[in-house]
């Protein structure tokens, strides 16, 4: 089974393209083995909401990742830092990852998807 690695750096509520990241997850993990990782301003998707520029708070769906098939979710600790994202804040079960392992982890993946 191929190895998909989204990486999901966009900022919530900028434009539709996090919805779309989520969308593409859900979809690729149907035909693949999926691996998410949140690094940059996309830390922040991370961090509860109510609404995102009038429309529904996406983020939420990022709890069916797991009921999807998806077991590898994971975040930059250094963008969390930047962002001052707090453990406390994050809406669903991520590990944290350092410079190096996100290295490893694009290593392994037979395709990268950058959202």
């Amino acid at each position: 089974m191929k190895r998909l690695l989204f990486l999901l750096q966009g900022t919530s509520g900028a434009s539709i393209l996090p919805q779309e990241a989520l969308d593409a997850v859900l979809a690729g993990s149907a035909f693949s083995e999926c691996v998410v990782i949140f690094t940059g301003w996309g830390v922040t998707q991370l961090r509860q909401q109510t609404t995102a520029h009038g429309r529904k708070a996406y983020n939420r769906g990022f709890g069916a990742l797991r009921d999807y098939g998806i077991e590898e979710i994971y975040y930059s600790s250094d963008a969390a830092a930047d962002h001052r994202l707090k453990l406390g804040e994050l809406i669903i079960d991520a590990r944290p990852l350092g410079a190096e392992e996100i290295n490893q982890q694009i290593q392994r993946a037979d395709a990268v998807l950058s959202f």
